[in-house]
């Protein structure tokens, strides 16, 4: 499997970004109990996009995208599901990780929904810690927002 880096304008990203809106419309029982992240979801050329590539399938991805000098936001990290259990969005994340400290970043946050217990393990076995909810997110209920130092990496 290889690994690529893009921007958020890549249509393989695009792709599986609508494949994981379907895949959180699923765990969250609709599109209706998300409707308001969508203004927070939307990608753009500006997002530094990881793909892991089965051949030419794009399988997995994941992104970051700046909110400070020294800090960037993880977006958008999916798994086809019949890739998924292979530790391919683990993977994802440190090359996100390694790729932001490369480019001065010092901090990673993302938010997650509480009702998405898999990915709040994943983060927490990855050295994310729960942080106040913060900017948009600060009055959803619903979300976990989460922190990591990463540089030096």
């Amino acid at each position: 499997m290889d690994i690529e880096f893009t921007n958020g304008a890549d249509p393989r990203f695009i792709e599986l970004c609508r494949l994981l809106d379907r895949s959180l419309d699923e765990a969250v029982g609709g599109h209706a109990q998300r409707e308001g992240y969508d203004k927070y979801n939307g990608v753009d050329a500006t997002f530094r996009v990881a793909l892991f590539l089965d051949q030419d399938l794009p399988v997995a991805c994941g992104s970051y995208k700046p909110t400070s000098a020294d800090s960037a936001e993880i977006k958008r990290v999916f798994t086809r599901e019949d890739f998924r259990g292979q530790g391919l969005a683990a993977r994802i994340i440190a090359e996100l990780e390694k790729d932001a400290a490369a480019n001065g970043y010092r901090f990673l946050v993302l938010e997650t929904g509480k009702p998405l217990t898999a990915a709040i393990r994943l983060y927490e076995k990855l050295g994310y810690g729960i942080i106040p909810n913060y900017g948009q997110y600060s009055c959803m209920p619903l979300s976990i927002c989460m922190r990591k130092e990463i540089f030096p990496f």
